[in-house]
């Protein structure tokens, strides 16, 4: 199959991409500022590192608290020295369809741990490499599943933006997501001799562990949106919530995860 994005993935803003994770009130600064400009900016937005922009308001480089420290430790006057002469020109940047696996590697290949986010030549907001290890640390975690469904777009629009996975491959037949850990899930098309249950669709069961007691709780509140919504319940310090895909097959989601609390198998 070919990487390709999908229109619904456009439609509905799933996925893990830079959109989702980046900080989109992004603080600039004038490339003809002072170091002191910056210095303020910085700790009045509580931020490590500023766009630096042109007369145009387009983004010509990135100046960093490094860089602050750089220009101290250098005789630099803050008060006097202007930013043009400390600041990374030219930065790599990214687009906000950006996935948060290939922001993570742009970051390490640049040795950056700042990215500008740019759409239309215009400065949206700007992704550090916190940002990118909270997305990994707090995303639902599915390890690798097959799943023949009866309709292949019908199923893609109820995982896809529950699990905000990135489609990276699809056709007719099948569609490839991945999670920003490397996690995927398979979805296929049930054929006439699919293996699977008596309609020919299905796995049993699909469950992984949610981010956080928060990212459960937005898991809950889609299905139920969804009316896809069953149960939810604690037990042995694991909360479970209980929903149904479009196909009536059951979906898991637990936290903590099988990593942080010991737990007996757990039955459907």
């Amino acid at each position: 199959m070919e990487p390709q994005v999908s229109e619904l993935q456009r439609q509905t803003g799933g996925g893990h991409t830079v959109s989702y994770v980046m900080r989109p009130a992004v603080t600039t600064v004038e490339i003809y500022s002072h170091l002191a400009a910056a210095a303020y900016l910085m700790n009045h937005a509580k931020q490590s590192a500023l766009v630096v922009v042109d007369d145009a308001e387009r983004p010509v480089a990135t100046i960093t608290e490094g860089d602050l420290m750089r220009a101290v430790a250098n005789g630099a006057e803050t008060g006097g020295a202007r930013i043009e002469h400390w600041m990374n020109r030219n930065p790599q940047t990214v687009g906000p369809d950006t996935s948060v696996t290939d922001a993570a590697r742009i970051m390490v290949d640049t040795a950056n741990r700042h990215l500008p986010v740019v759409s239309d030549d215009r400065v949206v907001g700007i992704v550090a490499i916190s940002d990118i290890v909270h997305a990994i640390v707090h995303s639902v975690r599915l390890a690798s599943v097959v799943v023949f469904v009866s309709d292949l777009p019908r199923s893609l629009g109820f995982y896809q933006p529950l699990l905000r996975y990135t489609v990276v491959a699809s056709d007719t037949d099948a569609t490839l997501l991945t999670g920003p850990d490397g996690s995927q899930l398979y979805l296929r098309r049930a054929g006439d001799g699919a293996a699977g249950r008596n309609d020919g669709v299905g796995v049993r069961l699909v469950a992984w562990t949610a981010g956080g007691p928060d990212d459960l709780d937005r898991c809950e509140q889609l299905l139920q949106e969804r009316g896809a919504y069953q149960r939810r319940d604690t037990s042995e310090g694991i909360t479970r919530v209980e929903g149904r895909d479009p196909d009536g097959l059951p979906v898991l989601i637990t936290y903590p995860g099988p990593d942080q609390t010991p737990r007996h198998l757990l039955n459907p």
